[in-house]
């Protein structure tokens, strides 16, 4: 169980490299989901598209028009939920429902772009698999698995 039962919620219960881990990753994605929002879908860089979702796949000018609606936007709402999972991940702290529902997106945004790097498809989508020894993406693949795990368990405690 990586969720400890607390008064007013529950404590994210992982060790201090995988917390620093994800702190990491999270910084990192924040900046580049700043710089982000003021780039055009083409100037976007590939990893960083699904979060910036195609709406209208068959009409480009249909499809323009939104993101010049909700790009800024959805940049900003990426933003805060990094944000609030990055003060959600210090030691200690206690998670409120509210709190865990924003933690979920983060990590998921996180793990939509991991996957992108990796070029993970639907079908692999939950597991990509152990790595092997030479694999140069060893290291990613631990990581997306990783994040996978923690949405999981993030999930199962919204469901209780």
């Amino acid at each position: 169980m990586i969720f400890e039962p607390t008064e007013g919620g529950f404590r994210l219960m992982i060790d201090d490299f995988s917390r620093a881990v994800v702190v990491r990753l999270m910084g990192e994605l924040r900046v580049e989901v700043k710089s982000a929002k003021s780039a055009t879908h083409a100037e976007l860089a590939p990893h960083m598209k699904r979060l910036f979702p195609t709406a209208y796949h068959n009409d480009e000018q249909r499809d323009d028009e939104y993101r010049r609606l909700t790009h800024g936007d959805l940049a900003d709402t990426h933003v805060s939920a990094l944000d609030d999972a990055l003060l959600l991940l210090t030691p200690g702290r206690v998670f409120t429902r509210d709190d865990l529902e924003r933690f979920v997106r983060a990590v998921n945004a996180m793990r939509l772009v991991l996957g992108t790097v990796l070029d993970v498809s639907e079908a692999d989508i939950d597991d990509v698999g152990e790595p092997d020894g030479d694999d140069p993406t060893a290291l990613q693949r631990d990581v997306y698995n990783y994040l996978g795990w923690l949405l999981h368990n993030s999930l199962d405690q919204l469901r209780n």
